[in-house]
């Protein structure tokens, strides 16, 4: 264990197997107590008693999954912002390149896979009959197709058909020949959604980003860095709203259903 870090575990009030049982979870995310003992070599008592530990710490939570509990460390947010707080009352000023987000200004930064799906599940629990903006980057719209799963796809798709939400988007000619060279099985998934599309030239989509705006809310996703960006900042979100109307002035609108429907006649 390197100095610095047993300075720190020293500091929190731990000890080598919380280091251990830490570590592990680095690696996996979120375990079971059972997992974690057969992983660490340490007795499931011991880890019990060690997790309940770093739980009132405030180090790790508890999540229910199914019909079993599993445990995984905090957000990294939060850990920021207990670090902030701590330096506030300390009154010290935080290390030269250390960045803290005020917890004013309305923004939150995730990474993970797990971040990337919850961000669009998320979307299906703003109601019915909601409107969803959308920007998807080329690159953003070919990784989608490529990585999620199409169970995974299918279940958001359909959700946006089941709670009625309008998909009001711009893509670029590029994400618009991905949908047509889809398998018909693939491509019925996108069908007789409510749908609102544009599309504008490939010079203007070439990033991977997928941009979306809902009620207050602008969350972006990077897929090449499994990043979420979530702003809940009204003024953030009235510029890309704004933003969003200047690119539909230079885009063509399309009947994205009737296109899916012509596909699949011809198949």
């Amino acid at each position: 264990m390197k100095r610095e870090v047993k300075k720190g575990l020293k500091f929190l009030g731990l000890g080598q197997k919380e280091y251990i049982i830490l570590e592990v979870l680095k690696a996996s995310n979120s375990l079971r107590p059972v997992d974690i003992a057969r992983k660490t070599g340490i007795s499931r008592t011991t880890v019990n008693f060690l997790l309940k530990k770093l739980q009132s710490r405030g180090i790790l939570i508890r999540n229910k999954i199914k019909n079993h509990y599993e445990w995984l460390i905090i957000e990294n947010l939060q850990i920021q912002r207990r670090i902030e707080s701590l330096y506030k009352f300390l009154n010290i000023t935080p290390f030269k390149g250390t960045i803290y987000l005020p917890q004013d200004i309305g923004i939150e930064v995730y990474k993970g896979k797990k971040r990337v799906l919850k961000a669009y599940e998320n979307i299906l629990k703003i109601g019915t009959n909601k409107r969803i903006f959308s920007i998807q980057g080329n690159k953003s719209a070919a990784a989608a197709l490529k990585d999620l799963p199409k169970f995974y796809i299918n279940y958001l798709q359909s959700g946006y058909r089941k709670h009625k939400i309008i998909l009001d988007g711009i893509i670029g000619e590029s994400s618009l020949n991905y949908i047509k060279n889809l398998k018909p099985k693939d491509l019925k998934i996108y069908e007789n959604r409510l749908v609102v599309a544009y599309v504008i030239d490939d010079s203007f989509m070439d990033f991977d980003m997928d941009i979306l705006i809902f009620e207050k809310t602008v969350v972006l996703v990077n897929y090449e860095k499994n990043l979420v960006v979530i702003i809940k900042n009204d003024e953030i979100r009235k510029v890309i709203m704004n933003m969003m109307e200047v690119m539909k002035t230079i885009a063509r609108k399309i009947d994205l259903n009737k296109i899916i429907k012509e596909l699949l006649e011809i198949s």
